[in-house]
């Protein structure tokens, strides 16, 4: 059997319709040099409904793999992924699409350059009030050649909103199979490990190569919310998502700061952690307190926004930011991120128009029925490309801390009120 170019993992679980949506979307690439593995860790009930998805399309290139469906999610990645036979292996979550010409993309990247790891940026569709929004990211349509650890410092280093999007992650790349077998051997152990996998991924991925291309372009669509939405109004998915780990909520963050558990803690606690098992390669990397502390109050303004009540987490990284050195306080205080979120916004209230939310997308957005209308009314209306000097490339975009908007407004002052109590230990 020959060795396909590609191998795109769809780790899935209870979600037959959009898996059935994310493997169209393969199937439908201008190349088709590839196999589809699909990692099914569905519960019983759901399990059978996901294996006749895969049966009626019947496509040969398609790897049914059946786990108990009690693998965590980063251990359901982790399989799917050992599957991969192709050159170069990626990973399409199952409520995502690949845009048509995605693999075509970044093959030609691979061909010109020869690079281990290609990564692109996605827009979003059925993320607003209707559940049937297009949003498109803002984008330059050029492919960027950066060196690896450039990527990593500005996650640990840069700007606290658009440090993350710039990480490469297997789920937003594809990576050469020999670059992951060698982090399979490297004493991590595994490509996709816990908390957050598709972040642990992208760590890896850059700490054992040396270059890369980024595209500046949207190469998938993202649909609906998932694991970091739940995180963010403490829902019914995160508590599911903690028990198959075995962890509690502090222990997410027992590398950080303070115990306020929101997603850019997690996300550096997972680099802390990888760290602490691959010293060597990892040695340079500590946590950057302000860069913490605004990406935090970032994310609770921004779970605020859309009601949910985590004033503990709040209080908890203000109490910690009270125990830091005068110049981290006041480089936090005095950023707009921190009275935005003394704020407390009320839910409904209009989402950030602020230049820090780019992917955000700004404005009205056209609605469809359904992604793959989306995908064919964008391709007959290419998105506008931001503007570039004519006379030469610039480097990908990546704004320090020093560019985070200054305060500008007076806070208003908190409702006194508090929510229950969050559980430090699941039952």
């Amino acid at each position: 059997m020959s060795t396909p170019f590609f191998s795109i993992a769809i780790p899935s679980k209870n979600r037959p319709d959009r898996l059935e949506q994310a493997v169209r979307s393969v199937l439908d690439q201008t190349v088709q040099d590839f196999e589809i593995i699909v990692g099914d860790n569905s519960d019983e009930r759901e399990a059978e409904a996901t294996a006749a998805v895969v049966r009626a399309i019947g496509d040969p290139r398609i790897v049914y793999v059946r786990t108990s469906g009690r693998l965590s999610m980063p251990d359901n990645w982790e399989q799917a992924v050992a599957h991969a036979r192709g050159a170069y292996v990626g990973i399409l979550t199952d409520r995502s699409v690949f845009m048509p010409f995605a693999l075509e993309r970044a093959r030609r990247e691979i061909e010109a350059t020869g690079v281990p790891l290609v990564g692109w940026f996605g827009d979003s569709y059925g993320r607003g009030p209707s559940g049937r929004d297009y949003r498109r990211r803002s984008r330059s349509g050029q492919a960027w050649l950066v060196e690896s650890r450039q990527l990593l410092d500005y996650f640990v280093h840069g700007h606290f909103k658009l440090a993350s999007k710039r990480l490469p992650k297997l789920m937003t790349a594809v990576c050469a199979r020999p670059v992951l077998d060698q982090i399979r051997r490297s004493p991590v152990g595994r490509v996709c490990p816990p908390v957050c996998p598709d972040y642990t991924s992208g760590y890896l991925m850059l700490a054992h190569t040396e270059r890369l291309v980024l595209i500046d372009d949207a190469l998938f669509i993202s649909c609906g919310s998932g694991n970091g939405s739940s995180f963010r109004r403490r829902g019914a998915l995160a508590d599911r998502f903690l028990r198959d780990l075995g962890m509690t909520w502090p222990s997410l963050v027992d590398r950080m700061p303070t115990q306020a558990c929101f997603t850019t803690a997690l996300v550096l606690n997972d680099l802390m952690r990888v760290k602490a098992q691959d010293p060597d390669r990892f040695a340079r990397f500590e946590i950057d307190t302000v860069q913490y502390y605004l990406g935090c109050l970032a994310d609770y303004e921004k779970a605020a926004r859309r009601g949910a009540e985590l004033f503990e987490d709040y209080d908890e990284l203000l109490e910690g930011l009270q125990r830091e050195r005068p110049a981290v306080q006041a480089a936090v205080r005095t950023r707009n991120a921190y009275l935005r979120a003394a704020s407390v916004l009320p839910p409904g209230a209009a989402p950030s128009t602020d230049a820090e939310d780019e992917d955000e997308g700004g404005g009205i957005h056209p609605t469809f029925d359904s992604v793959f209308r989306a995908m064919t009314w964008a391709a007959g209306h290419p998105a506008p490309l931001a503007h570039m000097p004519a006379t030469e490339v610039p480097p990908l975009p990546m704004p320090s801390l020093a560019d985070v908007s200054p305060a500008v407004v007076k806070p208003k002052r908190r409702p006194l009120r508090r929510a229950a109590a969050l559980p430090l230990e699941l039952q």
